[in-house]
């Protein structure tokens, strides 16, 4: 996921027209190693491995390149490039740190982990060409393709993943998607040490992690728990092997600089100019699969959704996220509603609230205000039909979704009531609200202003609009200190399993429960269960209770799922489009096998 922009990945929601960045909901962190996480897409097996077959891997190892291999990419000339039009620029480009669906966005397309998603989002042979278990899912030897290099054309090994990992765990400057791979022996010990008091361990400790670069060509992963589903967390962002000798060289910030972007995936990017917002790429010749059918990229980043739609009108980008308001404008003009792409997204919206500061560290006042909020009426009048609503966590169409979830759902009556209950009747003796929202997007204001007045008639309660600049509301969202008293956030998928939504989010010693202050034992304890469960049955039903713990705690307002709109210019074509598609159609699959058919 990835927070929307977050997607990730990671939630704000920048949705692409909605109030903040989203967190990319991908693999991201997850429990110490007494509290296990990990995920697997539906369409795998997630049991163990039978004990008779120590080789075979968990999943189809297929050794084929993407399907854009079958045939050889045109030699091209002239206007070659595809312009896409994103929103909030990314605050991070460090694979190792990134979790919002922005940053990953961009990320895609420069790096490939060890595997990949493809298409129909099974994860598939990327940098490694396969991998196998052994008897009891417990160590995991990936296999890489021969002759790998970077864009520049130095060499790619097994190494480089190795130190990709180390980056993950590194506690001095610790990612929100660090504890991804606690399972890794070893790494709960390193993500537990504090710095700079226990700085003399960490040699040791980096020693006896479980990763080895066997030879230049295998790698070897030791688990302290089975984790049949493991070749799936290592396709994520946070195994993407950023070139070392930059990063160190670099500094802290040596991801802003263009030359340090040395990556391994289809692109090289050649551009970074925050000045004039735009991020660009060229082909890179030295992708295993062979370089792509177009000849580079460009991502324009513009904040006002309707300068954007404006920019597309002009044919100054080929793809481009409306704004909701200006959808059912697009749906009838004759030419825009040809080009106008709906389709289920991979993202659930949500209200957020910091659960360490009043008045919503009071359950009674989330509930309240959980009551108040008119799901269908904000989607009809707010949004323009842009979000499915819904009263569960996980979405409809992915593995965990619990259609019978109806608590919640709005009730003016059951709201009063609840607040009343919480010691604040009438809005009486409440401290001040103030609703905290992406304020680079104009539409955004007018979308506040709609909750402001219905939180004023279902409660009666008065609340501040907050306006915030966009990248500067993603960097408050990463503490729970600065996290805001009441904003828009929200989850995407990075593959479909429960996990992904359960255990990466809303286990407490995860960053994204600490950002906002969530902490249940009793969830904690059926996720640490659920996540090295083997039987498919059992599993899923202790995800089910969990996620039923955590709607009844409402430590968010599920609010609605949301909907992929783009539009495309017609002579675009080859785009896969997925619900993943967090920022721009096609990007799961690093626009590999897009044309430009002018």
């Amino acid at each position: 996921m990835k927070q929307h922009n977050a997607r990730g990945t990671t939630m704000v929601l920048l949705l692409l027209a909605l109030l903040v960045p989203v967190l990319a909901a991908c693999g991201g962190a997850s429990p110490s190693a007494s509290q296990p996480t990990a995920g697997a897409p539906a369409a795998e097996a997630t049991s163990a491995p039978a004990s008779s077959e120590a080789s075979a891997a968990p999943a189809a190892e297929a050794t084929a390149a993407p399907a854009s291999e079958a045939t050889a990419p045109p030699t091209s000339s002239g206007d070659n490039i595809l312009r896409i039009a994103d929103s909030t620029w990314p605050d991070s480009l460090d694979p190792q740190k990134s979790s919002f669906s922005n940053e990953i966005a961009v990320l895609q397309q420069n790096y490939e982990g060890l595997t990949r998603f493809d298409k129909d989002l099974k994860t598939v042979p990327a940098a490694a060409e396969s991998w196998d278990y052994n008897a009891d899912a417990t160590q995991v030897t990936f296999h890489l393709r021969d002759g790998l290099k970077y864009s520049d054309g130095s060499p790619l090994t097994a190494q480089d993943f190795v130190n990709a990992v180390y980056r993950v765990l590194d506690p001095h400057n610790p990612g929100d998607y660090q504890t991804l791979l606690f399972m890794i022996k070893g790494a709960d010990a390193i993500i537990g040490t504090e710095v700079p008091t226990d700085e003399a361990k960490l040699p040791d400790l980096q020693k006896a992690l479980g990763v080895t670069a066997k030879d230049d060509k295998t790698v070897v992963f030791d688990l302290s728990q089975p984790t049949p589903y493991f070749h799936t967390l290592v396709g994520t962002w946070v195994m993407y092997p950023a070139k070392q000798e930059l990063v160190d060289k670099g500094g802290e910030t040596w991801f802003e600089d263009v030359a340090n972007q040395i990556g391994n995936g289809p692109w090289q990017v050649t551009t970074i100019d925050h000045g004039n917002n735009l991020i660009e790429f060229k082909a890179n010749e030295n992708y295993w699969a062979g370089k792509p059918k177009l000849d580079g990229m460009q991502i324009k980043f513009i904040d006002d959704l309707a300068v954007a739609l404006q920019a597309y009108k002009n044919n100054e980008v080929d793809i481009v996220t409306p704004d909701a308001n200006d959808v059912p404008g697009i749906k009838s003009d004759p030419t825009l509603g040809k080009e106008y792409n709906e389709y289920p997204g991979a993202c659930m919206s949500t209200t957020s609230f910091n659960l360490s500061k009043e008045p919503f560290n009071n359950p009674k006042v989330r509930e309240a205000f959980a009551y108040g909020f008119d799901r269908a009426g904000y989607d009809r009048d707010a949004l323009k039909d842009n979000e499915i609503p819904s009263q569960t966590w996980i979405p409809k169409g992915y593995p965990g979704y619990d259609a019978g979830e109806t608590r919640f759902a709005f009730d003016a009556e059951k709201a009063k009531a609840a607040l009343a209950e919480a010691g604040f009747a009438n809005g009486q003796g409440l401290p001040e609200l103030k609703w905290t929202y992406n304020s680079n997007n104009p539409a955004n204001q007018a979308r506040v202003e709609y909750i402001i007045q219905m939180y004023q008639k279902s409660l009666g309660v008065n609340i501040l609009p907050d306006p915030v600049e966009g990248t500067t509301l993603t960097n408050l969202r990463k503490s729970n200190e600065t996290y805001p008293q009441i904003t828009t956030a929200g989850w995407c998928a990075d593959y479909p399993d429960q996990q992904n939504w359960l255990s990466v989010y809303w286990q407490s010693e995860t960053n994204f429960a600490k950002n906002t202050g969530y902490k249940n034992a009793e969830v904690d304890k059926l996720l640490a269960q659920a996540d090295i469960e083997t039987d498919p049955a059992k599993r899923a039903d202790l995800y089910t209770q969990a996620q039923k713990i955590v709607i009844g705690d409402v430590p968010q307002l599920m609010r609605g799922v949301t909907k992929n709109t783009y539009l495309v210019k017609p002579y675009v074509k080859g785009l896969d489009f997925t619900p993943q598609d967090s920022d721009w159609s096609g990007q799961i699959t690093s626009m590999y096998n897009v044309t430009l058919e002018k």
